[in-house]
């Protein structure tokens, strides 16, 4: 195996100061902490359709557990990358360094994914991508593998693994790479992703040079086809799904993959070659289904790997993504979010049988929450009166910013002013305004992006860069979102309601505001000492990280949130 602790960063701090010593008293540690985070589950949907849920998924943690209701995350850009670094550090991305899924190097304008490094690689290696037939074009692929090394603050898990002849396990699985390496933190020792090119659980040299036994035993069983052929139908034939979401079928919900699963159930699992492939799987994450291998795969590692079942505390997270591909796709306010959230407490309370079977029901602790929530369909929201809620063309709005920047500092036409497209993070192209006024730049553009229709703010570096007092709510989030190594020379936020798109016919809905919808979601506990009830109070939901270290009986990461009072 390679060597996996060749980059030490800065901030780590010594051993000693994360010894396994006992907080807030001399009670044991659990034998497993679990981080269990649904991807886009919105804060509202416990309470939503709760009267629906079954007596020990959902309801566990509302009826048995601590259930903050009112949690939500503190900052501003609310996405799937900050979301998983920020519940394991406890902090928000200002700290952590993780500020999107993807930015830019300041410097150099090179891209940045949240969760890789080039110098490590997949592992198995991926198989060369063949064009289809009649075309030249290779989609774009990141380079290098899964790696925690972006993150600039330590996570709880690191904690636990401080002394490295300690024989905890940390385990980290997800659908996504970020879901997985995250959580993981830099001393994630099990650590894997799902594959939809393939079908496969993969990991990285980060970690190890060969995928374990029981992984390859459990890919080779080849788990994802046997869904192959069917269809994705509602969940729950008993209850009037318009009546507890809306209608099946609206205008602006996504076709789904390939165009071919339809607006409406049910949603087949299309294929180009008439066997398991990349569309089918792709289908399929896009579906209840992939949260159900997930959900095999992490009881096969708790089984294989003993987690929970040794004499030393573990950490288990797992990250389900499919909830953010439906989300996505046909919005929050659908037949196809509805069942898969019916489908999640489904899975809940066959995750808890087992867990009670395999570490016993007084040995393990749970905290649910989600990355980040989700804005409603533009079209939905409109019907219900929003009148303000739209879809912005950030193309056009790209186009119409270097326009006015070429026009307003006397730029040539071929002159490319920005670097990428209009996004949350804007980097302006230095070389473009060699020997200017780079914060007249900013303010320029800034100007002009707060005069168009559907955006809501526009903050430039030197307001985030800045620690003096504002009664601007938006721009304190916004603040928090920031990383001077990271971050662009504009921050830029739709207006409530709005989203940011480009397609000829945009569909969906998307996320990364600091608005309610994006922000709410749920913060759920269960487990051994923990008062039961329910907690209207406004918190953060960041305190996921404080409550999973209670439950290890290990120090919270030094700038973590701290522990609710009201916990236990």
């Amino acid at each position: 195996m390679l060597t996996r602790f060749l980059v030490l960063l800065p901030f780590m701090i010594p051993a000693a100061a994360w010894a396994q010593a006992p907080v807030g008293g001399t009670d044991k540690p659990v034998k497993l902490a679990v981080l269990l985070v649904f991807d886009q589950f919105r804060g509202d949907y416990p309470a939503r359709w709760k009267a629906h849920y079954g007596p020990d998924g959902l309801n566990r943690f509302l009826e048995q557990g601590a259930w903050y209701a009112n949690a939500h995350y503190p900052y501003a850009v609310t996405v799937t990358g900050a979301g998983h670094a920020s519940l394991v550090a406890g902090s928000s991305p200002s700290v952590h360094g993780i500020i999107g899924n993807d930015w830019r190097d300041p410097l150099t304008g090179a891209g940045v994914y949240c969760a890789t490094t080039e110098r490590h690689q997949r592992v198995p290696p991926a198989k060369p991508v063949v064009p289809k037939p009649g075309t030249a074009a290779v989609a774009t692929v990141r380079k290098g593998a899964g790696s925690p090394e972006r993150l600039r603050a330590p996570t709880v898990g690191d904690a636990i693994r401080a002394n490295p002849q300690s024989g905890s396990k940390i385990a980290s699985f997800s659908l996504k790479d970020r879901g997985a390496v995250l959580p993981g933190g830099l001393k994630g020792n099990i650590v894997y992703w799902w594959d939809s090119d393939s079908g496969d659980f993969v990991t990285s040299t980060y970690y190890r040079d060969r995928v374990a036994d029981w992984v390859g035993a459990f890919n080779a069983a080849k788990p994802a086809d046997r869904w192959f052929g069917t269809t994705w139908n509602r969940f729950r034939d008993d209850l009037d799904y318009d009546k507890l979401a809306g209608p099946d079928d609206v205008v602006g919900e996504g076709p789904g993959i390939a165009k071919k699963q339809g607006r409406a159930f049910p949603h087949p699992f299309p294929s180009d070659s008439g066997k398991p492939d990349k569309t089918y799987y792709s289908a399929l994450y896009n579906s209840p289904f992939s949260n159900e291998l997930l959900a095999d795969f992490a009881l096969e590692a708790v089984r294989r790997e003993k987690l929970g079942q040794r004499d030393v505390p573990d950490l288990l997270c797992v990250s389900f993504s499919a909830n953010d591909v439906v989300g996505h796709m046909w919005g929050p306010d659908s037949h196809e979010v509805l069942d898969i959230t019916l489908r999640t407490d489904a899975l809940l309370s066959r995750f808890f049988k087992e867990l009670d079977a395999l570490v016993g029901p007084d040995n393990y602790g749970v905290v649910l929450s989600a990355d980040h929530g989700v804005c409603p369909l533009p079209e939905v929201a409109r019907s219900k009166g929003a009148k303000a809620a739209r879809r912005i063309d950030a193309v056009k709005l790209g186009q119409g910013l270097v326009a006015h920047l070429r026009e307003e500092f006397d730029l040539g036409e071929k002159v490319q002013p920005l670097v990428g497209p209009v996004d949350e993070n804007m980097y302006l192209n230095a070389k473009a305004f060699a020997g200017g006024d780079i914060a007249k730049v900013r303010e320029a553009a800034a100007t002009w992006l707060r005069k168009q229709d559907g955006i809501g703010c526009c903050y430039t570096r030197g307001q985030l860069e800045s620690d003096a007092p504002t009664d601007d709510s938006l721009l304190r989030q916004a603040r928090l979102s920031f990383h001077p190594k990271s971050s662009g020379d504009l921050l830029v936020l739709p207006a409530y309601g709005c989203l940011f798109g480009g397609s000829a016919i945009p569909t969906g809905t998307s996320h990364g505001t600091p608005y309610d919808y994006d922000t709410h979601v749920p913060l759920l506990v269960y487990g051994p000492g923990i008062k039961p009830g329910k907690r209207e109070g406004k918190v953060s939901c960041l305190a996921s990280a404080a409550i999973l270290a209670q439950f290890l009986k290990v120090p919270p990461p030094p700038a973590a949130e701290p522990l609710p009072a009201d916990l236990k």
